[in-house]
């Protein structure tokens, strides 16, 4: 199998990179080991998309945003709206089976061919770039051959398979961020709730000075009542640390993604931690469900649709690239001269520890960009990273790691492995302008 580029992993950033790619008229193929594209967002349950904004601005437009406005189109997500829960601008809450056919029909229109059920078994390296990468699938084995990788994996998996020079977790002890095994109720009385918090804004905290979001949201988010959650951790009702009841109301009215389960101390790319986690997490949601039914006002008659079905993964391994994006960076709204992709999420980090969130927020409507050296490696020449292990510091990444900004990455990628393609250059060559100026004119936002 022969192509001008391959891609590993078809999450939001690899979806999204393919379709970039494969509209300038490459050769691309798109590797996914499950049997949909969408990644966390179809596979773990994940949602909504959250912030496509930077204050009033949007700063995520592109083949992201096109993908929303497909699906707005359809009846399958209500777009972009403000966020009840008051801690970033916007959330995009969307229909998981109708992301999953978008993104595979897009992909597939712009001539990408997908392989499911497919891993990455072996990498073969040769000067400085990779030849050839040997897949298993269906207890087969075949080399694939490319002339531009793109590691969308959300874990490094070619990364780490070609040696090229990574990290994990936090500094101080290499923890990451906790896996979260989501949730999906239907049946939700979230009118109950509305009038919760239109009566008592003190029962949640990001909310205290942004009163009556919850007005103007057409699909509810919420995160507060922490005192009853205080209750059942007392009451050894919940076994594990989570200080706060949190959910989303997706595009259905009155279903809700809950995400609130908390796995600690486990290695998210270990064989034997990650099927723990597996395990633990539908443990949590459980318990959690039973809690919720009892305890919280709206979720007595909620019936549990769905977990996961995969555990969501927020950290593993980070590249270590030519650039390594900073908290400070992302505080001072830093815009890079090869800035390819922008974002306005706080710094979100889920304690590796315990139950709590340690949050950083960004002056009123400031966003950074992210630079092309974020991308790029010293040491393979021809493999471009993308999504959340992009090379960043464990605090940089807990902001960058949001769904619209791995999509805006991918779309960069994309373009990226494309033009090096069309001009025969190597992604450690090519002119970053040459990037810049075709994502312009795919309509991304850049400045």
């Amino acid at each position: 199998m022969k192509y001008d580029v391959v891609i590993v992993g078809g999450g939001i950033s690899g979806s999204i990179a393919a379709i970039a790619c494969a509209r300038m008229n490459v050769k691309t193929l798109l590797i996914e080991e499950k049997g949909c594209l969408g990644g966390a967002l179809t596979s773990s349950g994940t949602g909504p998309m959250m912030t496509f904004h930077a204050g009033e601005e949007q700063v995520i437009k592109g083949i992201t945003d096109e993908v929303i406005q497909n699906l707005v189109k359809k009846g399958l997500s209500v777009g972009h709206i403000v966020d009840s829960t008051g801690y970033t601008y916007t959330v995009t809450p969307f229909d998981s089976e109708g992301l999953k056919f978008e993104l595979e029909s897009m992909v597939c229109d712009a001539g990408c061919d997908i392989l499911y059920h497919s891993v990455v078994n072996e990498v073969t390296s040769e000067n400085s770039l990779i030849t050839k990468i040997n897949v298993l699938s269906c207890a087969s084995h075949f080399d694939v051959f490319a002339k531009v990788f793109i590691d969308a994996s959300g874990d490094g998996d070619l990364l780490y398979q070609s040696n090229i020079p990574f990290k994990q977790g936090r500094d101080s002890d290499g923890k990451d961020q906790p896996m979260s095994m989501n949730m999906k109720l239907s049946n939700v009385d979230i009118d109950k709730i509305r009038d919760i918090m239109d009566k008592d804004v003190t029962l949640f905290p990001f909310l205290k000075s942004k009163a009556g979001l919850e007005k103007k949201a057409s699909r509810l988010s919420c995160s507060g009542f922490q005192e009853i959650m205080r209750e059942g951790i007392n009451k050894k009702e919940i076994t594990f640390d989570r200080d706060i009841v949190l959910f989303f109301e997706t595009n259905t009215k009155n279903e809700v993604i809950v995400n609130m389960s908390r796995v600690n101390n486990l290695n998210p790319v270990n064989p034997r931690d990650i099927s723990m986690a597996e395990i633990e997490g539908r443990k949590q949601v459980w318990q959690l469900f039973s809690y919720l039914k009892k305890a919280v006002p709206g979720f007595k008659n909620s019936k549990l649709i769905s977990t996961g079905p995969n555990i969501g993964i927020r950290s593993s391994r980070r590249l270590i690239g030519k650039y390594t994006l900073t908290v400070e960076d992302i505080i001072k709204g830093t815009k890079f001269k090869d800035g390819i992709s922008a974002c306005g999420y706080p710094i979100d980090i889920h304690s590796s520890d315990g139950s709590a969130t340690d949050s950083t927020f960004l002056k009123y409507g400031v966003w950074y960009t992210i630079p092309y050296r974020c991308l790029i490696n010293e040491k393979i020449n021809n493999i471009i990273s993308t999504g959340r292990i992009i090379s960043s510091t464990f605090e940089a990444q807990a902001s960058l790691r949001v769904s619209p900004s791995c999509g805006a990455l991918g779309h960069a990628s994309g373009v990226s492995a494309a033009l090096c393609v069309k001009n025969n250059i190597l992604p450690s060559d090519i002119d970053v302008d040459l990037i810049r100026n075709e994502l312009k004119k795919q309509g991304a936002f850049l400045d």
